[in-house]
């Protein structure tokens, strides 16, 4: 993306550099064209007053073929403008989009994801208006600008003296307006950034809205929202407008002195009839292009801030350059005083201390609120900004590839995420398994019986987040996703609360028996048949593991998982 010195511009340009090129040539041919329909205007009106039917004749035939080829190269002016836009808008967005998906999930989460939909829509529509449109007007204006420019000194070199003159004002309008409208725009695009995010959680709480009949509060806040950023808007174009009065009225007073000093040089016999019509025309294109060049500047200027946001996002790259790839752990996972906090008033983790051993199956449980959750995130390379040690087979966290790390695990959240696609397209993500391990998965995590009771099998379509499905059969689709893939940890953070309690026992009782499987459970089930066949139970209080080991172990002792566990009979 482009910064203030345009550096990034060019790169896009370069990738476009033939049509690019073809679109300047014939915006600059077009534009001559228009420009020289002036030197037809006078020679015309000339040859009627001299009142000569041959050359009048001529002149026709040469307007005829003039015209016709002036259209042809204004059609591929804008065809070519437009098509040169639409490749670097493609371009533009996918590199933002690139770029947003190299977040890690600790970067990504640091914004709102509304943030990020107004980013890849709003500001980069704003690129389009605001930048690539007005440059192309620029590049076309100026060459009608400089070539008519060229004609009015053909014609008289006084007029054109005077002309300057007035451009010469014209030229401080956009170095008053530039820096107050850069301000208001970047103003207006964090709103627009709002206004996404505020739309997007009135939506997705949409059930509950009219649960609970807050129809009312809800369009009060839309209407409060959508007025503060239209206000924004219009505090923009007041200025535009402002800018382009101005412009108008001093390409105004340009014709104004063009016409009063041409109409006093005819009369002196300084000039014809003919070259008075070619320089009105001609002031015409000296005034109407300032208008737009002294339009556009303003605007490309005020982007500057929007660019450079987008230039940050698309150029993100991974700060794991010099840190060592894990495709697997051997031995262990280890947390030594380990302290984390998302705010970094609240500690979440308090000092932790716990150790997972490869191949084991342990069962996480404590009250809400404890640090479950958050402990599994660390474990899983989600956040690194943790204090203490982690390790993994004795290799710091921090100086791991944190995709790699993520690779290591498969998570199967309470709340389940599922694409617009089909069952098929969710279990596999768009990776190619064979159909043996595939029916498989759809076996062990109790999808067998659904799927063949819909008339498209596993290519039905699930709809948005899984809503033509319940919360049990989005849940079977989830562990179908983690099962296949084969992962060495797997992590059931209350990935089977709803499932009805047979299918998930079943679903857990298989896990159990992998032998070459880490799992990890975090689970308020404390079904006691269940819980014995783990290898450990690892308890939690207030950001600490309180107790670690064995179910009849911590039962048989006078331990506050005991005491839970009565609690929660």
């Amino acid at each position: 993306m482009p910064k203030k010195n345009g550096i990034e511009v060019l790169e896009y340009i370069k990738q476009n550099k033939i049509l690019f090129l073809l679109t300047i040539l014939t915006s600059v041919i077009a534009s001559l064209g228009y420009v020289f329909m002036a030197v037809l205007l006078q020679r015309l009106l000339d040859i009627a007053v001299e009142k000569n039917m041959q050359q009048f004749t001529g002149m026709i035939l040469f307007s005829i073929v003039y015209f016709a080829m002036l259209g042809i190269f204004l059609y591929l002016q804008s065809l070519l403008s437009k098509k040169v836009i639409c490749r670097i808008m493609r371009q533009v967005r996918s590199d933002v989009f690139r770029g947003t998906v190299n977040y890690s999930i600790e970067e990504f989460e640091k914004r709102n994801t509304a943030d990020y939909i107004s980013i890849i829509t709003n500001d980069v529509k704003m690129i389009e208006d605001n930048f690539l449109l007005p440059f192309f007007e620029i590049v076309q204006y100026t060459v009608i600008f400089i070539s008519s420019f060229v004609l009015m000194i053909y014609f008289d070199i006084i007029v054109t003296i005077c002309v300057i003159v007035a451009i010469a004002i014209m030229f401080l309008i956009p170095s008053l307006l530039g820096g107050k409208l850069e301000k208001r725009q970047n103003t207006f695009s964090s709103k627009l950034a709002d206004f996404t995010g505020s739309l997007k959680d009135i939506l997705s709480g949409f059930e509950i809205i009219k649960s609970y009949s807050m129809k009312q509060y809800v369009i009060q806040r839309f209407n409060k929202e959508n007025c503060e950023t239209i206000h924004s808007k219009y505090n923009v174009d007041k200025l535009l407008a402002l800018n382009e009065g101005l412009s108008s009225f001093l390409a105004l007073m340009v014709q104004i002195v063009v016409l009063f000093l041409s109409a006093y040089f005819i009369i002196t016999g300084r000039i014809t009839i003919g070259t008075l019509l070619g320089m009105v025309q001609v002031s015409s294109n000296l005034a109407n292009p300032l208008i737009m060049i002294f339009t556009n500047v303003p605007k490309i200027k005020s982007i500057q801030p929007i660019i450079e946001k987008l230039h940050s996002i698309s150029e993100h790259s991974s700060n794991d350059l010099h840190k060592e790839h894990v495709t697997s752990f051997n031995h262990h996972i280890l947390a030594e005083n380990l302290s984390f906090s998302y705010d970094t008033q609240t500690q979440v983790l308090n000092e932790m201390n716990c150790i997972i051993e490869k191949g084991k199956k342990y069962a996480v449980i404590g009250k809400s609120g404890c640090g479950k959750s958050t402990f599994i995130k660390l474990l899983t390379g989600y956040y690194s900004d943790y204090k203490g040690t982690l390790l993994y087979d004795d290799r710091e966290l921090t100086q791991l590839v944190k995709e790699d790390v993520v690779q290591l695990s498969s998570i199967i959240h309470q709340n389940i995420y599922l694409f617009n696609e089909t069952i098929f397209d969710n279990i596999c993500l768009h990776e190619d398994y064979p159909k043996e391990m595939i029916d498989k998965v759809v076996k062990e995590s109790g999808l067998d019986k659904f799927i063949s009771e819909l008339p498209n099998g596993l290519f039905y379509q699930v709809g948005e987040n899984g809503s033509n499905l319940s919360g049990g059969q989005k849940q079977r689709i989830a562990v179908a996703r983690a099962l296949i893939r084969n992962k060495p940890i797997l992590i059931l953070d209350e990935g089977t609360s709803a499932i009805d309690m047979q299918t998930a026992y079943d679903i857990e009782s298989r896990l159990l028996k992998m032998n070459d499987l880490t799992l990890i459970t975090i689970t308020h089930n404390l079904e006691e048949k269940l819980l014995k066949k783990y290898d450990e139970i690892i308890y939690m209080e207030n950001g600490n593991v309180k107790e670690q080991g064995y179910f009849q172990e911590l039962v048989n002792t006078s331990s506050c998982f005991s005491e839970y566990l009565h609690l929660k009979e």
